[in-house]
């Protein structure tokens, strides 16, 4: 089993991916907003960005709160199970 040197706190898990759209189904442990910065790590995922868009049951929402699950675009592709972790400011 591979490890990985991630720094910041686990937010969520991707649960699905729609290749077609560029987005993922993100399933939140604790809260995300648009405009945090995240990286999705996992066996053959690793990369950074900042949430630009947020959608919770077809609405564009600012925010997600635990036990929710909302769409986010992403820049690259990401697999079921892949962590979502927020990157802390400096």
């Amino acid at each position: 089993m591979a490890e990985f040197m991630v720094r910041g706190i686990k937010v969520g898990n991707v649960v699905r991916f729609r290749r077609r759209f560029m987005d993922a189904l993100i399933r939140l442990d604790l809260s995300l907003e648009v405009g945090d910065r995240v990286q999705l790590v996992g066996p053959v995922t690793d990369f950074r960005q900042q949430i630009a868009d947020m959608h919770l049951h077809h609405d564009r929402v600012e925010s997600g709160k635990s036990g929710q699950k909302v769409w986010v675009p992403v820049r690259d592709s990401v697999r079921p199970g892949d962590a979502v972790v927020l990157i802390p400011d400096r």
